[in-house]
């Protein structure tokens, strides 16, 4: 494995857990976060807006995960998402190149695409839903995603290695059964897609292990979606459309096929998901 020491921002929260736990199988793994872990990692505790305690905590590392920021479920103002979310990205690119740290792996959102919820304003161009699909959105969580690809985009032509990650839903085991009841609300405007989170932190995982990463925006999601019925069937029923170019066969050997594509992450990082969503809800 080409580093040794990876520094993971956010690795205390909910997601970070699974993804520390996942890289400090094969590394020395150093948790960045304004309170510590529970499982035992070393510690730093810093804020990603203090760029120079930020600096202080990264140096010695030589690869960084960034997954601390806010999340779309966090109760605050717009305007506060997207000034922690840039804003620390920034610092965390920033701090990299002046450490000389070689690679940063961004967690991104499925929500930088603003097709995530089926808007009426902007429907998928095709199925399954590629990163070539333009992206469009019109929140502030969304729109902060898609700056942090776009600061990524930049710092790889400064010379650093940097791998965005797009994981759509992550679906801990406490909100399954509110994901659930979604499928039975007709009112509900949702996409149905997922990824859990052992399968999002292997991901993380394959980008810091990929010999030669290709840079720029990677989806991360389940095979299947957390639909029990045939994806482009509801989609008909609920929302009275098909996209006009849909990849037909692709849902015909897999009916309930997700609406994202994990192509490219398969492909150039290896990604395999194990999930399958009617498994999940029976167990």
């Amino acid at each position: 494995m080409a580093f040794q020491r990876v520094a993971i921002t956010g690795g205390s929260g909910r997601l970070g857990r699974y993804v520390a736990r996942e890289i400090a199988a094969t590394c020395a793994v150093t948790v960045l976060d304004r309170a510590a872990t529970p499982d035992g990692h070393s510690f730093a505790q810093v804020d990603v807006m203090d760029l120079a305690g930020l600096e202080r905590a990264l140096a010695g590392h030589d690869c960084v995960i960034h997954l601390a920021g806010i999340d779309m479920d966090f109760d605050v103002a717009e305007s506060e998402t997207m000034r922690v979310n840039t804003l620390g990205t920034w610092h965390v690119l920033q701090a990299a190149e002046k450490l000389g740290i070689r690679r940063v792996v961004l967690c991104s959102s499925s929500c930088a695409s603003g097709v995530n919820e089926t808007r009426a304003d902007f429907p998928p161009e095709a199925l399954p839903i590629d990163e070539a699909h333009p992206n469009r959105p019109n929140t502030g969580y969304g729109m902060s995603k898609l700056i942090v690809e776009q600061m990524g985009d930049a710092f790889v032509r400064r010379g650093l290695e940097v791998l965005c990650l797009r994981p759509t839903l992550v679906m801990f085991q406490d909100i399954v059964a509110g994901v659930i009841a979604r499928a039975s609300d007709p009112d509900l405007r949702s996409m149905f897609y997922y990824v859990t989170p052992e399968d999002t932190a292997r991901a993380f995982r394959l980008a810091v292990d990929a010999t030669k990463p290709a840079p720029g925006a990677y989806f991360i999601t389940a095979d299947d979606s957390c639909h029990p019925g045939a994806t482009l069937d509801w989609l008909r029923e609920r929302y009275g459309w098909t996209p006009p170019a849909a990849d037909e066969a692709r849902y015909r050997v897999n009916p309930r096929a997700s609406v994202f594509s994990n192509k490219r992450a398969r492909d150039l990082l290896g990604f395999a998901p194990t999930s399958n969503w009617l498994e999940i809800v029976t167990a």
